[in-house]
């Protein structure tokens, strides 16, 4: 966003958080799980409703061209007059070596820009790779699942097994670590942490809890004080993205085994996370 987007997202918070009081030492669990959870749709709302919105399109690829462009718009016109199949065919396949020869050139070009130790990066892309799309997949029982549904429950029951001998214990009184939490304690952790960093499912990046930390520490500062003094995590905290990945090297990728999944968590959570590790160091 530009400095002016940055601005009116600002004004927007603040008028947001203006009847919001701040979390408290008296503050309930009840309270303190509404307050992450509206600070998440809050910052969620102000950004979207600021930030230009982005539309993935065939315009967006880089090999897209005018050339292209004539070629789409002969096959629209065929379709409309309803002319015969053999037409509308023709004009397709056109411009499906529209495509080709636009990839190619984007490629070659690519290729003359590179100088140096620069031409091993496209090694991974020339190499022949196997297809990203498994038919189906086969955990160490022999069992097969080929529909999406089963697939994705055989990877959570692989990548995390329940361990039924787990007993639930009530948590025990809240200690005095959380009043060891500073604004300069939280402010290091989210400084130390990458903004390249992929968000989980709320897509609010360490970015954006900067811009919230510019315009709100304090609200900040007590809902990780708050957290820590509960000593779990927020529910909105415990929602996660899953994705699952090759291991390389391995010359079967539908046996269950040679995928694994990788958990996106929350950006919010890695702070105060990165907040009690400093505390425990």
């Amino acid at each position: 966003m530009s400095h002016e987007d940055v601005g009116v997202a600002e004004e927007r918070w603040r008028m947001r958080a203006m009847d919001r009081a701040h979390l408290g030492a008296k503050s309930t669990g009840d309270k303190v799980e509404r307050e992450a959870e509206w600070c998440h749709a809050a910052l969620s709302n102000v950004l979207d409703a600021t930030a230009k919105q982005i539309t993935i399109c065939a315009h967006s690829k880089r090999w897209w061209n005018g050339h292209i462009e004539e070629k789409r718009s002969q096959l629209v016109r065929e379709k409309r007059r309803r002319r015969t199949s053999a037409a509308t065919a023709q004009a397709k396949a056109k411009l499906q070596k529209s495509f080709c020869r636009a990839k190619d050139k984007m490629w070659n070009d690519n290729l003359n820009y590179l100088r140096g130790a620069e031409v091993w990066r496209a090694l991974k892309f020339a190499n022949p790779q196997a297809g990203m799309t498994v038919e189906a997949l086969t955990d160490r029982e022999g069992k097969e699942a080929i529909k999406i549904a089963k697939k994705d429950e055989m990877l959570r029951r692989e990548s995390f097994p329940r361990n039924w001998d787990d007993q639930y214990f009530q948590l025990p009184p809240a200690g005095q670590s959380h009043q060891s939490i500073t604004d300069q304690a939280v402010k290091s952790a989210l400084i130390l942490l990458s903004i390249r960093t992929a968000p989980g499912p709320d897509k609010l990046s360490f970015g954006d809890v900067r811009l919230l930390w510019k315009w709100d520490n304090e609200r900040i500062v007590e809902l990780a004080k708050r957290a820590v003094s509960m000593g779990r995590h927020q529910a909105v905290w415990k929602r996660v993205s899953e994705i699952v990945v090759r291991k390389p090297g391995k010359d079967n990728y539908t046996n269950l085994k040679a995928n694994r999944c990788i958990s996106l968590l929350s950006c919010m959570r890695k702070v105060v996370e990165k907040v009690v590790a400093d505390l425990l160091a």
